[in-house]
């Protein structure tokens, strides 16, 4: 009788264990059979610009089981996940991006590159030169500049007379003096800039100019301050110097000599009448200056015997003497 219990007991045991072990079996074998991703397809753009955002997407096979993680890696240290990501390069190259799918049946990758450029940049002038800068008439001058910018960059001069001029570096002569406002307009495909230099163009002035010290004097008749024929051939040759010299302007002082009438207004009058044939034979009025000096005092040493007292003198002013 206690033989049949145990061998009753036993066989209740062994008729346990077996659905344990079927179930057991099943979800090992359900686990086994997880399918795996397959990475059908990777994308994004082939160039960014640096600090462009680009966006990278990823398909996978349909018959992958859940749960699927998926994991991107760009290349610069960053990373990311999704199917669809978004991301940025702060500096130029060419990077590897990978992208991974994986669940527990296993994990499949694939891998696509990106160029990074700068991004474009317009033409912009640094500086403008001209050499040399003041300048004398009828001497060249030549221009240059520091250009910045994606290539190819070009060039347009205008010098301000009317000429103009494509040249990366143009030589230009002014045939006349004065101030001359030169422009320089550069452009690419991305953008355009504009800069100005201001050259100074001196007068050759004749020897003349630098070196006279002393003009004809004019006299007249007595207790008159009308101009003679002779006086005014004299003055013809100082208006002639004051036209070609610019750099010059001229202190009128007239004389009246002892026994005159009214010494002090004809000495006036003298200077005046010389004055207006200046500015008649076209020396500007601001160059002019006059002042009656009265009755002569003491000897002078003026050429012209008694009428050296009854005289205009016309001095000279240089603007670089101080004069």
């Amino acid at each position: 009788m206690m033989t049949s219990d145990i061998s009753s007991s036993t066989h209740f045991r062994s008729s346990l264990w077996v659905p344990l072990l079927l179930i057991a079996g099943g979800l090992f074998l359900a686990g086994c059979g997880s399918t795996a991703p397959v990475v059908q397809s990777v994308s994004g753009p082939d160039t960014l610009e640096t600090d462009e955002t680009g966006t990278f997407e990823a398909s996978i096979s349909e018959e992958a089981d859940e749960p699927l993680t998926y994991t991107w890696e760009f290349g610069d240290g960053a990373t990311g996940s999704g199917l669809l990501a978004n991301h940025s390069y702060g500096s130029t190259g060419r990077y590897a991006i990978r992208f991974e799918a994986s669940n527990d049946g296993g994990s499949d990758a694939d891998t696509i590159s990106v160029r990074v450029v700068p991004p474009p940049q317009p033409a912009s002038i640094a500086s403008i030169n001209a050499t040399p800068n003041p300048v004398d008439e009828g001497e060249s001058v030549r221009f240059s500049s520091n250009l910045q910018g994606d290539s190819p960059v070009s060039r347009s001069w205008s010098f301000g007379d009317g000429s103009s001029s494509m040249s990366q570096s143009p030589t230009h002569t002014y045939e006349d003096p004065g101030q001359y406002t030169v422009r320089l307009e550069a452009s690419n495909d991305v953008g355009e800039d504009t800069r100005t230099v201001t050259v100074r163009v001196n007068r050759v002035l004749p020897e003349v100019c630098t070196t006279v010290s002393e003009m004809n004097s004019t006299f007249f008749d007595r207790n008159s301050s009308t101009l003679t024929e002779e006086a005014e051939e004299s003055l013809q040759e100082n208006a002639d110097i004051l036209s070609d010299c610019p750099n010059l302007s001229v202190q009128i002082e007239g004389f009246a000599a002892p026994g005159e009438r009214n010494v002090q207004s004809l000495s006036e009058d003298r200077a005046e009448a010389v004055s207006n044939f200046y500015q008649n034979n076209g020396v500007p009025g601001s160059r002019v200056m006059t002042g009656g000096q009265g009755q002569v005092e003491g000897v002078t040493s003026k050429k012209g015997g008694t009428r050296q007292y009854r005289r205009a003198d016309s001095l000279p002013q240089r603007e670089d003497d101080g004069m």
